[in-house]
């Protein structure tokens, strides 16, 4: 009977490592390369449009300075773990709502806090830092327009960074407004919650949110949001070069 117990208990333990085993084979399978995560940045300079060829759910490409956020911005949460070429990937993409139109007064663009490889839209928790917040201040969307026949260079000052949760605030109803004075009231509501905030007037013809996942809430609910009012637009095609990319070469000289 002991005998007995001893290979019930033994084989117990190999269903468990072999469990444990296959878990992370899987887990580990679907963490992307660090060369697969920073693939996309070295799409710069290329021409929007051609990239809309190859993906017509891409609906433009998102910049943030000083910062390895470069990225294109897909739609739908189809992408909540695909990549531009719609490959599962744990990283998944930058994305919009289905619904989402370029007439939206506000946008509300979604990524990965991607910690481990600092990649996504993790480097929106450095705008937590007062140093860091009041040094990078501008957001670059360029959005796809006309069905892939053109595309426009919309820019952003960074005006507030805030922490909040899903159940705390209903933050993603922003994409739907449809008036100055509630574009106003959400911002105000930003500000309320911010960790970081420019205390200036704003009158603005449109907004861009930024949400990725925050730890300060548990259960995977926390976000933290980074907020920009337009401040320009205009027209082009062409991907920028990012000037940390300058940065980082005179570096290595």
């Amino acid at each position: 009977m002991r005998k007995r117990k001893r290979n019930i208990a033994g084989l117990l333990v190999v269903l468990i490592i072999l469990f444990i085993t296959d878990s992370l084979i899987l887990c580990l399978s679907g963490m992307p390369r660090l060369e697969n995560a920073m693939e996309q940045r070295y799409w710069e300079g290329m021409d929007l449009l051609d990239k809309y060829r190859e993906n017509q759910d891409m609906v433009g490409w998102l910049q943030i300075e000083g910062t390895s956020i470069n990225y294109p911005v897909m739609r739908g949460e189809k992408y909540l773990h695909r990549n531009f070429k719609k490959e599962r990937n744990a990283s998944g993409s930058l994305f919009v709502e289905e619904d989402w139109s370029s007439e939206c007064i506000c946008t509300l663009i979604y990524g990965h806090n991607m910690w481990m490889y600092g990649t996504m839209l993790n480097p929106l928790h450095k705008f937590k830092e007062q140093d860091c917040f009041h040094r990078n201040r501008k957001i670059h969307f360029y959005v796809i327009q006309d069905s892939g026949q053109s595309a426009e260079k919309r820019t952003y000052n960074i005006i507030c960074c805030s922490k909040t949760s899903i159940d705390e605030w209903n933050y993603a109803s922003c994409q739907y407004i449809s008036s100055a004075e509630e574009l106003r009231d959400f911002l105000d509501q930003c500000k309320r919650r911010a960790v970081q905030a420019m205390d200036i007037e704003y009158e603005s013809e449109g907004a861009i949110v930024l949400s990725t996942c925050s730890y300060h809430v548990k259960g995977g609910k926390g976000r933290l949001l980074v907020a920009g009012i337009m401040t320009g637009r205009t027209d082009q095609t062409k991907i920028d070069v990012q000037q940390t990319r300058a940065e980082e070469s005179q570096k290595t000289d």
